[in-house]
C-alpha cells in the first residue's frame, strides 16, 4: 500500500511539472514579456506631460553580419491603454530594432486619439506586452499575424504627482506581471474592435527614438 500510494504520488507529481513546462515559456515569463504602470494625469493636453521610455535591449538577437551588426532582433511593444472603466481607449504596436529605444508622450501618443473622446479618464493603466514582429507594422490585435509573447522589452514612466501647490516628477520602471492566454486574448480583441470600428480613431502612436 505505502508503495503504491509513493509511486501514485511520484506520478502525479511529475505529470504537474510537466504541464508546467509546457505552458510556462509562452506565459510564464512575466518579468519579460509583460508589464504595465498607471497614467494619473489632465487628458486634455494641459499641464506636465508624462513621458514613456521603452528599451530592446538586443536580447533577443540570433545573427550579426560581418561587421558584427545585428540583422534581427526587432521586437513589438504592443501598447494597450486601458482607461479607469476598464475600457481600452487606444493600441497600437511599436516596433524596436536591437538595442534601440523609443519615447512616448502620454498626450501627445496615448491619449491624443481615443477611440471615443466620452470615455476617455484622467486616470487608467498602460500595459505593454513585448513581442514578437508579426507584422510590417506590428499587429497588436493580432489580425493577420499572432502576437507571440518574447521577451525583453523594458519600460521606464514618469509621472505628475500632486503635493500641495507643487507638482513634482517621478519616474519609475514598469511593473512585471505574469501573462496569461485570456489577457493576451482580451487586450487582442478589444484592439481589433477599435482598429476595425474606430475608423482611424484608437490607434496610438509611437513617439520618437528607434
Amino acid at each position: 500500500m505505502s508503495r503504491t500510494r509513493s509511486s501514485w504520488l511520484i506520478y502525479t507529481a511529475l505529470t504537474v511539472a510537466l504541464v508546467c513546462l509546457a505552458v510556462g515559456p509562452m506565459f510564464g515569463q512575466g518579468n519579460d514579456v509583460y508589464q504595465l504602470t498607471y497614467y494619473n494625469h489632465p487628458s486634455n493636453n494641459v499641464g506636465q506631460d508624462s513621458t514613456y521610455h521603452i528599451v530592446n535591449p538586443g536580447s533577443a538577437v540570433t545573427t550579426l553580419n560581418r561587421n558584427g551588426v545585428p540583422v534581427n532582433g526587432q521586437l513589438c511593444a504592443d501598447i494597450y491603454v486601458f482607461n479607469d472603466d476598464e475600457q481600452e481607449v487606444a493600441c497600437c504596436g511599436c516596433q524596436l530594432t536591437a538595442d534601440s529605444e523609443t519615447t512616448l508622450s502620454l498626450e501627445k501618443d496615448l491619449l491624443a486619439n481615443p477611440v471615443n473622446p466620452a470615455n476617455l479618464t484622467h486616470t487608467g493603466v498602460i500595459k505593454i506586452i513585448s513581442g514578437n514582429l508579426n507584422g510590417a507594422p506590428c499587429d497588436p490585435a493580432a489580425d493577420f499575424n499572432p502576437v507571440v509573447p518574447t521577451p525583453d522589452l523594458r519600460a521606464w514612466a514618469t509621472h505628475t504627482q500632486s503635493e500641495g501647490a507643487t507638482t513634482p516628477e517621478t519616474e519609475e520602471e514598469f511593473a512585471p506581471a505574469p501573462l496569461s492566454a485570456n489577457e493576451l486574448l482580451f487586450a487582442e480583441n478589444l484592439c481589433s474592435d477599435i482598429i476595425n470600428q474606430g475608423s482611424g480613431k484608437g490607434i496610438c502612436t509611437c513617439g520618437y527614438g528607434d
